[in-house]
Parts: C-alpha cells; sequence; structure tokens
C-alpha cells in the first residue's frame, strides 16, 4: 500500500486512460514495472479529476513472491528516483491479505483552497483565485479590495447544514452518464447496450461528519485571503466537493444566503444550483480512511 502526493496540474487525472494521455495511475505503473519486474495494476482509493492535486491519496499493487523480502522504506526510495518531479510516494506499508485501496475505503477527507485578494501568480494552480469570478458574476471591475471581500461567517454558517447524512443529488454534476464506469468493469454486457443504473436518493445519500470553512493560518493568508473548505465523509458524489465550493462562495459574495443555501440541499435537484462547478485546481484529496484501520 502507497500514499502518494501528486500536483494534478499536468495530469489528466488519477485513473488511467490510454498511454498518449498522462495520469497519475499511469506514472505510478510504469515506475512500478521499472522497480518491480513484473508489477500489476495499481488500484488507487479515489479516481481524482484533472488537474485536482492530493497530499494522502492511497494506492495498493500487487506483486509476486513473498511480502518478507520487501523492505517498504527501501521501495518507496527506488520508486522516488524514477517517478516524475510531480508525483511522489510518501510511504510504503505491506498491506493485509484481501486489502483494496478502492473497495476498503469508508471515508475520505478533502480540502478546497481558494483566495479572493489580489491574485498571486506562482499559486495560480494551487488555489481558486475568485477575481475573475467576482468580474464575471457582478460584470465589472473592482474597484478596491473592499469589492473582492468574502462574507467568511455566512459560508461558516451555510456549510454547517450539509453535516450528517443528506442526499446530495444538488450537488452532483449529471453531465456524465452516472454508473457506467463501473458497470463496464461489473456487466460489460450491460455497458455495452448502454443500459447504465438509474440514480436514486438513496444512492446519491451521504454521510459528512466534518463540514467546515476556515482561514488559512499561512503567513500571507490574511491580505491574500487565503480560505479552505474542509469535507470528510463516507462518500462523495462526481464533482460533490467542487460544487459544494462554488455554492459557498456565491454565498460569501452575498448573492445566496446561508438558508437559500439549505433549501437548494433539500431540493434534491441539480437545477436548483445555478452554478458550475468550483475548478479542480483548488481541490486536494487530503487523507482516504480504510475499514481495515491502515
Amino acid at each position: 500500500m502507497q500514499t502518494v502526493a501528486y500536483d494534478g496540474t499536468n495530469f489528466q487525472g488519477f485513473q488511467y486512460q490510454t498511454q498518449k494521455v498522462r495520469t497519475v495511475q499511469g506514472e505510478l505503473e510504469k515506475a512500478a514495472g521499472r522497480v518491480l519486474l513484473p508489477a500489476g495494476r495499481v488500484v488507487g482509493a479515489s479516481r481524482t479529476d484533472a488537474g485536482a492535486h492530493a497530499t494522502g491519496q492511497i494506492a495498493h499493487l500487487d506483486v509476486t513472491g513473498s511480502a518478507e523480502g520487501i523492505d517498504p522504506h527501501s521501495l518507496m526510495m527506488y520508486l522516488n528516483g524514477v517517478l516524475p518531479d510531480d508525483v511522489k510516494v510518501q510511504q510504503v506499508e505491506v498491506a493485509p491479505p484481501g486489502f483494496d485501496s478502492h473497495y476498503s475505503s469508508v471515508g475520505k477527507m478533502y480540502c478546497y483552497k481558494l483566495a479572493y485578494g489580489v491574485p498571486d501568480p506562482l499559486q495560480s494552480r494551487q488555489r481558486w483565485w475568485l477575481y475573475g469570478r467576482w468580474c464575471e458574476r457582478s460584470r465589472g471591475k473592482p474597484q478596491s479590495a473592499g469589492d473582492l471581500v468574502l462574507d467568511v461567517a455566512a459560508m461558516q454558517e451555510a456549510v454547517q447544514h450539509i453535516l450528517g447524512v443528506h442526499d446530495f443529488t444538488t450537488f452532483m454534476d449529471n453531465k456524465r452518464p452516472a454508473g457506467l464506469g463501473a458497470l463496464k468493469r461489473k456487466r460489460p454486457k450491460l455497458a455495452a447496450l448502454g443500459i447504465k443504473p438509474v440514480r436514486t436518493r438513496e444512492k446519491n445519500t451521504r454521510l459528512l461528519w466534518e463540514a467546515d470553512v476556515k482561514l488559512d493560518d499561512s503567513p500571507d493568508a490574511e491580505w491574500r485571503g487565503h480560505v479552505n473548505i474542509h469535507l470528510a465523509g463516507n462518500g462523495f458524489l462526481y464533482r460533490m466537493v467542487r460544487l459544494i465550493a462554488a455554492a459557498l462562495v456565491e454565498v460569501g459574495h452575498r448573492r445566496m444566503t446561508p438558508s437559500q443555501f439549505l433549501k437548494v440541499l433539500d431540493s434534491g435537484d441539480r437545477s436548483a444550483l445555478t452554478v458550475e462547478a468550483a475548478p479542480a485546481h483548488g481541490l486536494y484529496l487530503t487523507q482516504v480512511r480504510s475499514s481495515r484501520g491502515l
């Protein structure tokens, strides 16, 4: 089992696609193939979007032979020696029999990073800078720093509404056929016919045990306006974190009240949310919880 960190800027997501498309999984498998011969498929706990980052992605790799001959620290160093600079293994452990990084996952933690102050070009792909968003939604250029202020207190009030068990259909991007990818793996004949699972309120119900909006404590956070949205739960729908972040920004810009945010959540209707998902480059997968306690 590997704990992996990566800068997703130049990746088309985690999941392998084709040899012509650069993905995190593809780079991990190439590195494993050079260090461990033969090497199997690397399986990640979360298929992060193109441009999204991770500090705590979990992935497993099945290898032949006995685990007793594997020194985890040495393997980590060998893998990092052949991996590119934008993806590195942070830790290697020998997983117990039957462990699967995807199916053994019982919870994930995400951090969405944004900023409402003067944009920093050195962090342009590490957080969502709201300067352009303000201009687009307000149909004008900010005349002063006060124009860009975000009402963090209102965002903190609104985000409390998503704690607990809810139907998150409102915060699921419906541009991608839901469930068809999994169907191709499990029921290929049905997938070939274009038959896909029907999404229901039960299937879109998730439990969130952490939801908070915090000002970043970095040295220049105050004048840059760095804000982090922390979410943790037992599962997340397609682009769910990014849509929640976009809705909270609407609250922060006072285009939506916390009570309206709750009303949109309770509607169970994606069309009730009139904003697009926040950009992927502000999203970080920070931790994965396993049913086996790893």
